[in-house]
């Protein structure tokens, strides 16, 4: 299928689209960079939880800084 170049808004690239896995799995070693000693399950863990906890339209960003905290606490 191929874009409506009609259509133009903000890009996803600021959104974590958790129904495709790659961008799961980069945003999960995004995390495992950012917190020092932290396992890939883990990382998966706090990302699935703040991803709850946020709305995900919300932003990556927002996502990323309450999966850092559920680690952090």
């Amino acid at each position: 299928m191929t874009d409506n170049k009609k259509k133009t808004g903000k890009p996803d690239s600021y959104l974590i689209s958790f129904k495709e896995r790659y961008e799961f799995d980069y945003a999960v070693g995004q995390l495992q960079k950012q917190v020092s000693d932290t396992t890939k399950q883990e990382a998966k863990d706090a990302l699935t939880k703040a991803a709850k906890k946020v709305n995900p339209s919300e932003g990556r960003e927002k996502i990323m800084r309450a999966a850092r905290k559920i680690l952090n606490s």
